[in-house]
C-alpha cells in the first residue's frame, strides 16, 4: 500500500470504545473508512442472532444499563431488547449493537472491505455458514488464541484468513510463538504478538525487540503474516516498531495511528 503498511486492524469493532463506542455500526464503519478492517467479537442472543459485543454482558459498555439488565449475558437478552439499548456516549448518542448479517451484507456490497471476527460465544459451524451464506469468507479474518480452533474454521470456511492471536507474559507469547513454529504454522495465515506495557524508555514493551524482529523474520520463511497489537503507543513507540520492519498492527486508536504513520513513512522513502 502507498502508506507502507501492508494490513492493520481496528480494534473492538473499529475504534477500540475510545474513539467512538465499540461495537456499533458507525463504529465499523469507521474502521472501514480510515482504511482498516475493523473487529468484531460474537456473542449470539437468547433467539439466536449474533451480534458484535466484546464481552458477555452490557454492564462495561453502557453505564445506563437497566437495572433489570445488569449481569445477565447477551444469551439471556433477546435481539429485539438489544436493539433498545443505547450503547453510545453522551456527545454520540442513539448506538445500537450490530448483527454480523447486517455486516456480512456490507462486504458483500463493498468487496474491497474486509473484517476480523474473534472468536467469543459462538458455534463454529453456525457463524461459517452466515459467512458462506452470504459468499464473504475472502473478506474475513477469523481470529482466536486455540490454533486448533482455527484449523477447525478453516475447514468450514477455507477462504478465509486465520490469525492466531499470542498474549500473556512475553515468556508465554514466546512460547506459544515457538510450538507454532514447530507445527510450520498449520491452518494458520496471521500471528499477532501482543505488546504490552512495560514502560521502557527507549522501548516501552514487555516483549522484546528483539524477539519482534526474529518473529517476523521466522513468519516470512512460512509465509504468515506477523501483526503486533501495541496496547498503547506514543510517536516513538511506533517508530520504533516500524524501524522493524513490522507492517501490520491492530489498534484502539485508528486515527492516532493513521497519524503517525503518515509522519514515518514521509520522513524517509526507502521505509515504503
Amino acid at each position: 500500500m502507498k502508506d507502507g503498511i501492508i494490513l492493520w486492524e481496528a480494534h473492538r469493532a473499529g475504534a477500540g470504545g475510545y474513539e467512538l463506542p465499540e461495537s456499533c455500526l458507525a463504529a465499523f464503519e469507521y474502521g472501514w473508512e480510515m482504511g482498516g478492517r475493523p473487529e468484531a467479537d460474537v456473542n449470539v442472543t437468547s433467539d439466536g442472532v449474533m451480534v458484535s459485543l466484546h464481552d458477555s454482558t452490557l454492564d462495561r459498555i453502557c453505564p445506563r444499563l437497566p437495572e433489570h439488565l445488569r449481569g445477565r449475558h447477551i444469551s439471556e437478552i433477546s435481539w429485539a431488547q438489544l436493539q433498545q439499548i443505547d450503547i453510545g456516549w453522551e456527545d454520540f448518542p442513539d448506538q445500537h449493537a450490530v448483527d454480523l448479517e447486517t455486516l456480512f451484507a456490507v462486504l458483500q456490497r463493498c468487496p474491497e472491505r474486509h473484517m476480523v471476527i474473534d472468536y467469543k460465544r459462538v458455534a463454529i459451524s453456525d457463524l461459517a455458514a452466515a459467512i458462506n451464506k452470504y459468499g464473504v469468507a475472502a473478506q474475513i479474518t477469523f481470529a482466536c488464541s486455540d490454533p486448533g480452533v482455527l484449523r477447525e474454521f478453516k475447514e468450514y470456511a477455507p477462504a478465509a484468513r486465520t490469525k492466531n492471536w499470542l498474549g500473556g507474559s512475553a515468556e508465554a507469547i514466546k512460547e506459544k510463538f515457538e510450538r507454532l513454529q514447530q507445527e510450520k504454522f498449520q491452518g494458520i495465515t496471521e500471528v499477532q504478538l501482543h505488546l504490552n506495557d512495560a514502560a521502557g524508555k527507549s522501548w516501552r514493551y514487555a516483549l522484546e525487540p528483539e524477539f519482534v524482529a526474529r518473529a517476523l523474520q521466522i513468519s516470512r520463511t512460512y509465509d504468515v503474516l506477523l501483526q503486533v497489537l501495541p496496547w498503547k503507543f506514543e510517536r516513538n513507540d511506533l517508530f520504533a516498531i516500524l524501524d522493524l520492519g513490522v507492517r501490520s498492527f491492530a489498534v484502539d486508536f485508528p486515527n492516532k495511528f493513521k497519524k503517525i504513520c503518515a509522519d514515518y513513512f514521509t520522513r524517509s522513502p526507502e521505509r515504503y
